[in-house]
């Protein structure tokens, strides 16, 4: 369901469990600092914004921008439930750019705040000749001064958010991904690249001879149909019809449209192909499956799952979407959509996005971004009851990129405490404490391993960590660096 209104400036849409709703509202804060819209979407726990890119050229590629990636942050995160993904548009014929002059980052954040959105996102685009260069930014709401991107052990319950165990309660052995604000490198991509895609038709969808709801109705395409989209203009998909012509069709019509991830990634020795969405359709092909493939469709059955119309160069055929993974257009869309995985306690799945985003990331990202992201991929697949060796190692890359920093070795130690690996988290804690000796989180975190350690009655969480026989090595880093052994570990 589209809802307008005619002085709308965002377009909101809704995911929760299986059902699919959205709307608009005004978002005066494009024009006032001081104007705060009602709440959209009040009974939703987990919120993302999507801002409008900034478009100094008044090219319509930031409102198209602003669009793909809400659609396609939409699709990654489809099947979770209590999920919003909210777009902030600048009302019709308003340039952003003028707008906002210099506080764009800061009228995205505090529409965020507003609407209690956990995150935003939020860019800027220019054209070079046929090519598109996009700047990315994700910011994270810290409540009370805690991003909540926590990884913690908890007794035997390795622990994320509060709430994720139950209790809520933050662990003594704990570390953040203290990172809350991302600028990631610039990409530089063939406008096709990002636009040309398939769009599958959920109903019967109006199309119009120009980007305007007030323009002529050239066709109705029904629902279920496959149509090409060759272009975006504005807030609408340029399509190809069956008679030779182009027409448009609204990107915003959330409820109408299914938009496909651009390609899957495979990486299978031996799979089944199929002539249909299904293993109840014949099998075209037992082969391997490997690289990057286009999506020509995208069907889910109840039953049956998800399914992929792809393209391996030789035909058309069919896969199942267990088998492969989506990639998005650009590396924020799974970086977004890994956030609102931790952040939903899905971690599980957040560690395919993280994987994604980071082999598509350019050799121009900055180390401190690759080492968050690597934090972030360790802490969810740690979470999700993934391979710990791999974890660790996540960590381990971290450490490699920021060596500097304190944080990655706290990070390092919880995870190595979780592993049973006692004398190594004692040594990453002696290097954090190196690198900053007053640094209050390593201080606490040293505090509650020498307090396990000593502990008389065997508990669970002495057990886990491995700390007990390390008594003398965590007393020795509570004299090196004048750390009181009854500090509370909070």
């Amino acid at each position: 369901m589209i809802m307008r209104n005619a002085v709308a400036g965002v377009w909101l849409a809704l995911l929760v469990a299986a059902d699919v709703l959205a709307g608009a509202q005004v978002m005066p804060e494009f024009k006032d600092v001081r104007a705060q819209s009602p709440e959209a979407l009040p009974h939703v726990e987990l919120k993302a914004i999507i801002a409008e890119f900034l478009d100094p050229l008044d090219t319509g590629l930031g409102k198209s921008l602003g669009y793909l990636i809400w659609r396609e942050t939409l699709t990654a995160i489809s099947d979770q439930a209590g999920a919003g993904v909210i777009i902030a548009e600048a009302p019709p014929g308003e340039r952003l750019v003028d707008m906002l002059k210099n506080n764009y980052h800061l009228a995205a954040e505090r529409i965020a705040r507003h609407q209690r959105a956990r995150m935003a996102l939020w860019g800027v685009v220019e054209p070079e000749g046929d090519r598109v260069v996009l700047e990315t930014y994700v910011s994270i709401r810290d409540e009370d001064g805690d991003s909540q991107l926590r990884l913690g052990l908890s007794g035997k319950v390795v622990a994320g958010p509060p709430g994720w165990g139950g209790s809520g309660d933050v662990s003594p052995i704990s570390a953040l991904v203290t990172r809350n604000r991302f600028r990631f490198a610039p990409v530089n991509m063939n406008r096709r690249e990002l636009f040309e895609r398939p769009l599958i038709t959920a109903a019967p969808v109006p199309v119009y001879r120009r980007p305007d709801q007030g323009s002529e109705k050239i066709a109705r395409v029904g629902a279920g149909k496959v149509m090409q989209a060759l272009d975006m203009q504005g807030a609408w998909f340029k399509i190809a019809l069956e008679n030779g012509e182009s027409g448009y069709v609204d990107a915003g019509g959330f409820g109408n449209l299914k938009v496909p991830p651009r390609m899957v990634v495979a990486a299978l020795n031996s799979v089944n192909l199929r002539a249909g969405p299904g293993t109840d359709h014949r099998k075209v092909a037992t082969r391997p499956l490997r690289g990057e493939f286009l999506v020509r469709d995208m069907r889910y059955r109840p039953g049956k799952g998800l399914w992929y119309r792809i393209d391996t160069g030789e035909r058309e055929t069919w896969v199942a979407g267990w088998l492969v993974k989506p990639r998005f257009s650009v590396p924020v869309v799974h970086f977004l959509a890994g956030l609102m995985r931790y952040y939903g306690e899905r971690p599980q799945d957040g560690v395919d996005l993280f994987e994604q985003f980071l082999q598509m990331t350019s050799s121009g990202e900055d180390n401190v971004t690759l080492a968050a992201t690597n934090q972030l991929l360790g802490t969810c697949r740690l979470l999700g009851g993934g391979d710990v060796e791999m974890g660790y190692r996540d960590f381990s890359t971290a450490i490699n990129y920021t060596p500097y920093d304190p944080d990655a070795y706290l990070l390092r130690s919880v995870a190595a405490l979780g592993s049973g690996r006692a004398e190594s988290a004692i040594a990453d804690l002696d290097r954090a404490l190196q690198l900053d000796p007053k640094y209050l989180p390593a201080r606490r975190l040293t505090a509650a391993v020498a307090a396990i350690s000593n502990e008389t009655n065997v508990s669970a969480l002495g057990i886990l960590t491995g700390l007990h026989g390390h008594a003398r090595d965590a007393g020795e880093l509570l004299k090196r660096y004048a750390i009181a052994p009854d500090s509370p570990p909070r």
